[in-house]
């Protein structure tokens, strides 16, 4: 559940505790299309960590069994769920790192989505793609992620990808794999990942890296959690994000969530894809 732009409603996160049963508010009936292959595995994700409490109910009671780990980048401030990653992998949980880089927003919309005078496109240059390749490496080796880890860069949707957009992109693809221990991955709508999603792999083929994961965001109002990625249409998918902020109960606990399916139940981890 990243940081929407201002075309989409900036997520409001519930994390309450309710008097229901564990059946899902919402959840999913049975497929209406093609799976495509072998079913996904369900996951989730949200912008605020819901706490160990939330996490060991949805773990028991809920379909997911892999969630998305934010850490702190320009555009995603919130702190909320570093220090999680052990607890979450002892609790049996797989998890999608996440970096949520500038976006190429003019300031009046980062203004609106609550950003200020950050994620704007003037912030999308090369030098910033570095150092912030740099931020997303130091702070997951710092949250003790091993060696091969999947870091998905967030670019959220934009009308025409442009070429400050590419360039911060390349930028941060190559000092990532530069630095030696982690892999770049790609998180984006289905509008734009083709083409930025080519960019990022010519700039890792470049840079001796393999074709970066791809997490692809195309909601869909039949969408199953027993669909495989591949039914997202997108070529090359590994992810797919198909309902945003939707409200689930699951062992008595509420939050509001976008559903995914990934390849693996460890999204992030190259041996659980």
């Amino acid at each position: 559940m990243p940081m929407r732009n201002p075309y989409f409603p900036i997520p409001v996160v519930l994390a309450a505790l309710v008097a229901a049963s564990g059946c899902a508010a919402g959840a999913p009936g049975a497929p209406s299309g093609p799976q495509l292959g072998a079913a996904g595995v369900p996951g989730f994700d949200l912008r605020i960590y819901p706490g160990a409490e939330a996490m060991a109910s949805w773990r028991a009671a809920s379909p997911y069994r892999w969630v998305g780990y934010y850490l702190p980048a320009p555009c995603h401030t919130g702190t909320s769920w570093l220090g999680q990653r052990a607890a979450l992998a002892a609790g049996g949980w797989g998890m999608a790192v996440l970096f949520v880089g500038e976006q190429d927003w003019a300031e009046t919309d980062a203004a609106a989505a609550g950003a200020g005078e950050r994620c704007t496109r003037a912030n999308l240059t090369a030098e910033h793609g570095r150092a912030h390749a740099a931020e997303a490496h130091s702070i997951t080796a710092a949250e003790g992620f091993p060696a091969g880890t999947v870091i998905f860069l967030d670019v959220e949707p934009v009308g025409d990808v442009s070429a400050e957009l590419l360039a911060y992109v390349r930028a941060w693809t190559e000092d990532l794999l530069a630095a030696g221990r982690y892999r770049p991955g790609l998180y984006a709508h289905a509008s734009n990942a083709p083409e930025v999603h080519a960019l990022m792999s010519l700039a890792a083929a470049r840079a001796g890296g393999g074709d970066p994961p791809l997490w692809v965001v195309r909601p869909r109002a039949d969408f199953d959690l027993r669909w495989a990625p591949a039914a997202s249409g997108v070529p090359g998918a590994d992810v797919w994000q198909g309902v945003l902020d939707v409200a689930e109960s699951w062992g008595g606990v509420t939050l509001v969530v976008d559903r995914n399916v990934a390849r693996g139940a460890d999204p992030s981890n190259a041996r659980g894809r």
